[in-house]
């Protein structure tokens, strides 16, 4: 079995986590009112394909260690085919109180197979699911496109909203989209070394990464919607948000954000809009909608 952490360094690290303030939902001199909102979410729940059953289990417990320090509502999505005898992981989340979304069940994206057999993935990814959630108080059906793919044509499109329409599936959009899988990348290389310097310099980049992307967030919102909307951010299951969640959340309270559910996050108007964007790219729903409005996209030089 691969080793999980060297243990020097996770003595190490555990004692930066110590050190990390805790900030509550409420409180501080701000009004409730000036409050930014965002909704953390991640991607492909239990985990990334690449770990074991005990890498998987110990990356769970730690993301869901700092929401709940920080109190921090989250919501993750399930590929049913990696659950591989992994259900109780999930289901550690919806004890927690988060919101459970899926994936289709195979993980595949639209388009890598005909439209019927890729709407039979998804409502088979919709029912492994409802049997995880059944005995909680979620009431809502949330899914999202793998790699944010929405459809290359219209056509497409119509025939996955039908289906959600007649399950009562809400589309999960991502206003922030991170490049956390090629940070993961330089977390695995350092995985079984004792440079705990190089975790220090991760770590900052990283943080520095998520609040950046953030930041490009809110200069597409308002570019699009002409004011700050309910952000919600897409992370994945995986090693470096196993180590690092803790400092971003603590990033990003001090930017002054409070932590939202899901439900909330998407009753936010915006996601609501309907975006006329059919390229393959893995993109934010307000970069969708910027590229769907002709009026907000750069004058092309003659």
């Amino acid at each position: 079995m691969k080793k999980i952490f060297p243990v020097a360094l996770i003595l190490i690290l555990a004692g930066q986590f110590l050190a990390l303030p805790l900030h509550p939902q409420e409180g501080g001199k701000s009004t409730a009112g000036s409050f930014k909102k965002i909704c953390i979410t991640f991607d492909n729940l239990p985990a990334e394909r690449i770990y074991n059953k005990a890498e998987r289990k110990w990356i769970n417990e730690k993301i869901l260690a700092a929401l709940r320090k920080h109190n921090a509502p989250a919501a993750g999505f399930i590929i049913g085919d990696n659950l591989e005898g992994d259900s109780a992981i999930v289901r550690k989340w919806v004890e927690a109180g988060h919101t459970i979304g899926f994936h289709p069940y195979s993980g595949q994206a639209i388009g890598e197979v005909p439209i019927r057999l890729f709407i039979d993935d998804v409502a088979r990814g919709m029912e492994t699911a409802d049997s995880l959630v059944s005995l909680s108080k979620q009431h809502g059906r949330y899914f999202r496109y793998p790699y944010l793919r929405y459809g290359a044509t219209p056509e497409l499109r119509k025939q996955l909203e039908e289906f959600f329409d007649y399950e009562h599936v809400t589309v999960a959009h991502v206003s922030v989209v991170t490049e956390d899988f090629v940070y993961n990348l330089s977390m695995e290389k350092l995985v079984g070394g004792s440079d705990s310097t190089r975790f220090g310099e991760l770590r900052k980049e990283y943080v520095n990464h998520v609040l950046d992307c953030l930041g490009r967030a809110e200069g597409l919102a308002k570019e699009v919607a002409g004011r700050r909307v309910r952000q919600i951010i897409q992370l994945h299951a995986n090693r470096i948000n196993a180590m690092f969640l803790d400092f971003v959340l603590v990033a990003i309270f001090e930017k002054g954000y409070r932590f939202v559910s899901l439900e909330e996050a998407l009753q936010d108007e915006i996601y609501r809009q309907q975006d006329a964007y059919y390229l393959d790219q893995n993109i934010s729903y307000l970069e969708r909608l910027r590229l769907s409005n002709p009026d907000l996209l750069p004058a092309v030089k003659q």
